[in-house]
C-alpha cells in the first residue's frame, strides 16, 4: 500500500474535482466527508466558501491532493477490493483529517493497482486556521494505517511498504529497544531529518538549505558523504544511516534524477499528476513561461533591451564566473558586472555553503586543483579572462 500527499498553493478545486471524477463507472465508490452537496458545482462551491475563511498569507496551502493505492489481489473480485479500499480511505480520513472537507473518487486505470484520489481542504470546516500535521505525525498515521490494513484485510495480499522504510538501516536491537522503552535511537532521528530535508527540496541548492534548517551540514571525506549534527557535532555517514537515502542525496547533489528504486517510486512515476498539480504563484509562473522581451515590455523596460545586451558583454567569462561561484576568487567591482542583490549575497551563510559544496563536488571529480591553479595563473598556459 502506498499513501502519497501533494499540496496546492492555489484554490484549484474545480480542476481537481474534474480529474477525480474522470474515471467513469466508479460512482458507487465516491467518497464525501463533511459535504452536503452531491453534484460537481455544489461540492466545488462548498470547498471555495470554506477556503475563503482561511487567513491570507503568502504561499499558503489551500488544499491537498492525496492518493491511497493498493496492489491488486488474486483472491478477491474487483468489486470486493474496491469496497475494501473505500473502507480504508474512510479510516484514513478519520485519523488524518476528521474535521476537514474531503471528496474522493476511485481510479482503476492501472493494471496492477486500484487507487483512491482525495481532495482535502487545508482547514477544518468553518475554521480560519490551516490544519497542520508535522511530518512525524503524518508518518505515524501512514505506518499505523498500513499495519491496520495488513492485520484487518489480509485477503488484500498487501506487502509492507511504508513501515519497512522506517526499519531500514537500523542496527540490530534498535527497533526492539524503541518498542520497549519508547526512546528513538539518535541515528533514527538524524535519518528522519535528512529524509525531511530531501523531501522539502527540489535541487542541490534547496537541499543544502533544507539540511541547514534541520540543523545539519554536509561533509565529504574522500568518497564518503555524510552529515554533521550541528548541535552535537557528531558525524553520520549517509550510507550507514540508509543506503537508499544516501543514493538519493548523492544523485540530487550531482544534478541527476533518481531512478526507480522502490515500489513507492515506481508507483509515483506511473501515477502522473494532473495538470496544475505543481502550480506556482501566477506572476512567477508567467515570468517563467514568457519570453524575456515580453516580460521586459510588460515592466516598461522594452526600450532598454539594447542597453541590457551591452551590459551582458561586461559580465565575466563563464570560466571566471565559475571560479567566483566556487569561492576560488573574489569578484572585482571594476571587472565583474553584478547586481545589488548578488553583491549583498556574497557573504551570506547560504552562499558560502553553496561555494563549499561546489568545491567539494570538484574534489570528488578531481577538478579542484585545476580550478585553483587557474586562479594563480598556472595550467592551461595561464590563460587570462
Amino acid at each position: 500500500m502506498i499513501i502519497k500527499s501533494m499540496s496546492r498553493k492555489v484554490p484549484s478545486f474545480g480542476q481537481l474535482l474534474s480529474y477525480i471524477d474522470r474515471d467513469q463507472g466508479q460512482e458507487d465508490f465516491t467518497l464525501r466527508h463533511n459535504l452536503l452537496g452531491r453534484d460537481h458545482d455544489s461540492i466545488r462551491a462548498e470547498f471555495e466558501r470554506n477556503a475563503e475563511l482561511l487567513q491570507k498569507r503568502k504561499n499558503g496551502t489551500y488544499l491537498f491532493h492525496e492518493i491511497i493505492s493498493i496492489t491488486r489481489a488474486q483472491g478477491l473480485s474487483p468489486k470486493e477490493q474496491k469496497q475494501r479500499l473505500h473502507e480504508i480511505a474512510r479510516e484514513y480520513i478519520a485519523a488524518r483529517c476528521p474535521g476537514n472537507l474531503v471528496y474522493g473518487g476511485l481510479h482503476q486505470d492501472k493494471d496492477h493497482s486500484y487507487h483512491m484520489h482525495l481532495m482535502i481542504s487545508a482547514n477544518r470546516a468553518n475554521e480560519v486556521k490551516r490544519q497542520r500535521l508535522t511530518k512525524h505525525q503524518f508518518r505515524d498515521i501512514q505506518v499505523k494505517l498500513e499495519a491496520h490494513v495488513l492485520q484487518t484485510y489480509p485477503e488484500l495480499e498487501q506487502k509492507v511498504a511504508i513501515g519497512k522504510k522506517s526499519e531500514r538501516g537500523r542496527k540490530k536491537g534498535e527497533a526492539e529497544l524503541e518498542r520497549r522503552t519508547g526512546q528513538r535511537p539518535k541515528r533514527a532521528e538524524i535519518l528522519e531529518r535528512v529524509s525531511m530535508a530531501y523531501e522539502a527540496s527540489m535541487d542541490r541548492d534547496s537541499l543544502l538549505a533544507a539540511l541547514g534548517r534541520e540543523g545539519l551540514e554536509l561533509y565529504v571525506r574522500g568518497k564518503t558523504v555524510g552529515v554533521v549534527d550541528l548541535e552535537s557535532g557528531k558525524k553520520h555517514r549517509l550510507k550507514t544511516l540508509d543506503l537508499q537515502v544516501a543514493d538519493q542525496i548523492e544523485l540530487r547533489l550531482s544534478g541527476q534524477e533518481a531512478g526507480k528504486g522502490s515500489e513507492a517510486q515506481a508507483e509515483n512515476e506511473n501515477e502522473k499528476s494532473p495538470a496544475g498539480e505543481k502550480e506556482k504563484d501566477g506572476d512567477t509562473q508567467r515570468e517563467a513561461d514568457e519570453p524575456t522581451a515580453t516580460r521586459a515590455a510588460d515592466k516598461g523596460q522594452g526600450e532598454d533591451m539594447s542597453q541590457d545586451r551591452d551590459d551582458n558583454l561586461k559580465k565575466p567569462s563563464p570560466e571566471r564566473q565559475e571560479d567566483i561561484d566556487k569561492g576560488y576568487i573574489e569578484p572585482d567591482p571594476e571587472r565583474d558586472l553584478m547586481g545589488h542583490d548578488e553583491w549583498k549575497n556574497q557573504d551570506t551563510g547560504l552562499n558560502k555553503m553553496q561555494q563549499s559544496w561546489r568545491r567539494t563536488m570538484d574534489d570528488l571529480r578531481g577538478r579542484s586543483k585545476d580550478g585553483q591553479d587557474r586562479t594563480k595563473g598556472k595550467g592551461d598556459g595561464g590563460r587570462k579572462r
